[in-house]
């Protein structure tokens, strides 16, 4: 019998031209770090670094679908994801929220992987008009070369960006609502139901572990 696919989808937006969905990508800390409750850049077993992350693809398929389509994708955390939401609830009139980041290895040519996301909310447009739809959401791909802080970080060599894609979208306040509310619910259900066999495995853990200190003292 055939498999069912499962998808990762929390909540998705589309029209005739764009698409817009929030995937889950969070991942549970580790014991050391276990109330965090979610991974935030402890290595993994591979000893690659593990973030806790909601996935953001956007598609651009007005100029068809398949490869005629433009796909782009960028990831935010949990915590950037609710406090967007709570700026939408307070009703603020004017926000912006953005994010570039560079990071992987480098490629053939010195470039690594870029995403650029933005969340606008203004009620005019450049023109002064009134916006029908307040909110621009914005994901760029591409690629720019890493250079490296004093304190360790990578920011990328200004002037160096090169766009490979880059979707928008215009949405209402009921539009955004109904999505970031249903990946906020989704991360307090994920956090529910990890939480607890997490901290009970630290805390029998942490237990033993001060069990066997005072055998050996």
């Amino acid at each position: 019998m055939r498999e069912e696919f499962i998808s990762n989808q929390i909540a998705v937006y589309k029209n005739s031209k764009t698409l817009i969905e929030f995937q889950d990508k969070l991942k549970v800390a580790s014991i050391p770090s276990y109330a965090h409750i979610h991974a935030d850049g402890e290595p993994d077993g591979d000893g690659r670094k593990k973030h806790s992350l909601i996935g953001i693809l956007m598609k651009d398929y007005s100029k068809g679908t398949g490869d005629k389509a433009v796909t782009v994708t960028a990831n935010i955390s949990p915590e950037e994801t609710k406090f967007i939401l709570s700026r939408l609830s307070i009703g603020l009139q004017e926000f912006t929220y953005q994010q570039d980041k560079i990071f992987g290895a480098r490629d053939e040519t010195g470039y690594s992987r870029v995403s650029k996301v933005r969340i606008i909310r203004a009620t005019k447009d450049t023109k002064g008009n009134v916006r029908k739809l307040p909110w621009y959401v914005e994901v760029e791909n591409g690629k720019g070369i890493p250079q490296k802080n004093a304190n360790g970080g990578t920011y990328m060599q200004a002037n160096s960006f090169v766009s490979t894609g880059k979707v928008f979208a215009n949405l209402s306040d009921l539009d955004l609502f109904r999505l970031l509310s249903r990946v906020s619910s989704y991360i307090d259900a994920w956090e529910a139901a990890i939480a607890p066999a997490l901290i009970k495995q630290a805390k029998n853990t942490i237990a033993a572990r001060q069990a066997g200190q005072q055998r050996a003292a």
